[in-house]
């Protein structure tokens, strides 16, 4: 009993910040997503409960469609495939340089590490200056070259962002999975390498197999961050060109911030975290057919 109590009191701070944090939050959100909270106009001054009318209108909303399918685009491109797996290649970079006593391993982490500690606003203001049609990085690179400029803002607006978003973002899956690689015993390899494996073979039935786990947590991690977060986006292109770069939680944003439609906006949080708890629960079953 003394036990129980000491685990009680233990917990009890960390259950008061997340219900005070998040749980009540998100009960806030559910409620005012069926109610037509305004800023501004008759509905600032009389809160009504007009129940589902919001989900109604949002599923007649083709912003909202497009809003979705930039999301994807954005996460699949920035997270799942730009993220983690040049996070992998460079924690397994890291791990070689380190165990092969290789010099250059510090001064590639201390670049990505400077990416990712940079505020997402200013590098959203750092790579729009970079995109910059007339006198931006990239296209001055280009000119030394002889090459044609691009428009990327204008020609290529998602993938310009999902640069931008990989560029900031792979160092929380570099240091995640060079933490695991850390912890596989270096026995295993030289063993491997006794009986002849290649360095891609002990890569394939040593490390993956032994980090699966972690990697499956950094990548609900870095899914669920990257759908949620819209300043970059908002630095770079505030959306446009049109809708082309307007992702669900931008679009979240502006419905209830810019059009002062708090209700709606939170209809749409309220999709954006069921998809995320969609991902995060196919990863696990995932997970646990690896397992």
């Amino acid at each position: 009993m003394k036990r129980s109590h000491c685990f009680f009191w233990g917990i009890l701070p960390a259950a008061v910040l997340i219900a005070l944090f998040f749980i009540t939050p998100a009960i806030w959100g559910v409620y005012t997503s069926l109610t037509n909270m305004a800023l501004v106009g008759k509905a600032a001054k009389h809160l009504q409960f007009i129940g589902f009318q919001n989900y109604v209108r949002l599923f007649r909303d083709s912003a909202f469609f497009t809003s979705i399918i930039n999301s994807m685009w954005y996460v699949v491109g920035g997270a799942i495939i730009g993220q983690f797996l040049l996070g992998l290649g460079l924690a397994l970079f890291l791990e070689y340089t380190e165990s092969n006593k290789i010099k250059g391993g510090n001064i590639v982490y201390g670049f990505v590490m400077l990416a990712w500690i940079t505020p997402a606003l200013v590098s959203g203001f750092e790579w729009g200056a970079m995109y910059d049609f007339y006198y931006g990085t990239l296209n001055n690179i280009l000119k030394l070259f002889s090459l044609s400029k691009i428009n990327w803002l204008g020609e290529v607006p998602m993938l310009s962002v999902i640069i931008a978003n990989i560029w900031q973002g792979t160092a929380f899956t570099m240091l995640v999975l060079n933490s695991a690689l850390k912890t596989i015993p270096f026995e295993l390899y030289e063993s491997a390498k006794i009986d002849g494996s290649s360095r891609w073979q002990s890569i394939r039935y040593i490390t993956l197999p032994l980090i699966k786990n972690i990697a499956i947590v950094d990548l609900i991690s870095i899914t669920i961050a990257t759908f949620g977060a819209f300043l970059m986006i908002m630095a770079i292109t505030s959306g446009g060109p049109g809708m082309k770069t307007t992702t669900l939680s931008l679009y979240a944003y502006r419905s209830a911030f810019e059009n002062y439609r708090i209700g709606y906006g939170c209809s749409i949080s309220m999709i954006l975290m069921i998809i995320n708890l969609v991902f995060g629960l196919t990863y696990l079953k995932f997970l646990k057919k690896l397992s």
